[in-house]
C-alpha cells in the first residue's frame, strides 16, 4: 500500500485539525505527485519537492504544506521529557542563579554532547585568536 492511499484515507481526519490544508486541491495534488514521483516516506517527499523548481513546487503547495507538518509534529514527548529531565541535572542550587540566556546555552550543549565532542577545539581557538590584533598579542599562536 503506498504512501498516498494511507494519506487518502485519513485525508479528511488531517485537514479537519489543520484548517491550512484544503482538503479537495490536497486531495488532486496527492494523486498528481504519486502519479509523477516515487517515495516511501515523508523525508523522501520532502527531498523530492527541495529538488523541485519553484514553477514546479508551486503545482504541489498542498502538498508541501501537509509534509512540512507531518515533519516538525513530534511522534512522541520523549524528546520534551529529555530535555525537561536534563533542565533539572543542569539546574542545581549553585546554578539557580545563572541567567535564562546562559542556562539555555548550557542546555544546549548538555544535550548535544557527542556533536560538541566532534568539533575541532584548535580549529575554533586559532580563529577566535586570528579575529583581532588584540587577541593575537594576548595569546600568541595556538599550536
Amino acid at each position: 500500500m503506498c504512501c498516498y492511499t494511507v494519506v487518502a484515507a485519513h485525508l479528511d481526519k488531517v485537514v479537519d485539525e489543520y484548517p491550512e490544508l484544503n482538503s479537495r486541491l490536497l486531495q488532486v495534488q496527492l494523486a498528481m505527485f504519486g502519479a509523477n514521483y516515487t517515495y516511501e516516506t515523508s523525508s523522501d517527499v520532502a527531498s523530492i519537492i527541495r529538488e523541485m523548481v519553484p514553477e514546479v513546487r508551486g503545482l504541489f503547495g498542498q502538498v508541501e504544506a501537509l509534509v512540512r507538518l507531518l515533519l516538525v509534529i513530534p511522534a512522541s514527548s520523549a524528546e520534551a521529557e529529555r530535555s525537561f529531565s536534563a533542565l533539572r541535572r543542569l539546574e542545581t542550587w549553585l546554578r539557580s542563579s545563572m541567567s535564562q540566556t546562559r542556562l539555555n546555552n548550557v542546555a544546549i550543549c548538555h544535550v548535544h554532547q557527542k556533536k560538541l565532542d566532534r568539533l575541532d577545539l584548535e580549529g575554533i581557538c586559532q580563529s577566535f585568536i586570528s579575529a583581532n590584533d588584540k587577541r593575537k598579542k594576548a595569546f600568541g599562536s595556538f599550536a
